[in-house]
């Protein structure tokens, strides 16, 4: 099992530094150790509250099918009725997993020790990636679409980690695309810091 490097903080205004946007929303923090990206996900306030609503209906919908299957009766309608509420039962838990990310999900990304840890979930279950940084490259800013016609920032990182592309920061600003690639490159070791 590959252990996990962890960054442990430092005291005094010459050993860490911690940058903020002006937004406040991501944390970039610097020591001598290494570098720790924390993006925790966009709360959307009118989503949370849709979703709160529509899995309360979703809820009595899945009870009632159900019932409906087990209660036996129709043959026929009971095949529908379970067609249906498979359907119904990943929609909701579609909704269930877009509900808690938007409640407590958040991305977590450091450099330390040689390696590179891509954290990615829900509160406690987390899914970790960790690549040794002589297999990571190609650093940059994808910033989708105008900021000003956009409500939801596309922004993220994309890199390549072990051949494959992989991208960190879901629903980035501009602001903190460039600010947690500028710590990154800071980071890495000149050839793999992605600079032209």
């Amino acid at each position: 099992m590959a252990r996990v490097p962890q960054v442990r903080e430092q005291i005094g205004a010459e050993q860490a530094r911690t940058v903020e946007t002006s937004e406040n929303r991501i944390t970039i923090r610097e020591t001598l150790d290494g570098l720790g990206i924390h993006n925790p996900a966009r709360r959307n306030i009118a989503l949370v509250l849709f979703l709160m609503v529509w899995l309360t209906g979703w809820a009595f919908g899945e009870y009632f099918a159900l019932s409906e299957i087990l209660g036996g009766g129709n043959l026929v309608g009971s095949l529908f009725l379970l067609v249906w509420a498979s359907f119904w039962t990943l929609g909701g838990l579609v909704a269930v997993r877009v509900l808690l990310w938007n409640l407590f999900g958040s991305e977590r990304l450091f450099i330390t020790e040689g390696m590179l840890v891509h954290s990615r979930g829900i509160g406690p279950f987390q899914r970790k990636r960790i690549h040794p940084l002589a297999e990571v490259d190609g650093f940059r800013a994808n910033l989708k679409g105008d900021p000003a016609a956009n409500a939801i920032p596309l922004g993220s990182i994309e890199y390549v980690a072990g051949g494959t592309a992989r991208s960190f920061g879901v629903g980035m600003t501009r602001e903190e695309a460039e600010a947690s690639l500028a710590a990154i490159r800071r980071a890495l070791p000149p050839d793999a810091s992605g600079e032209e």
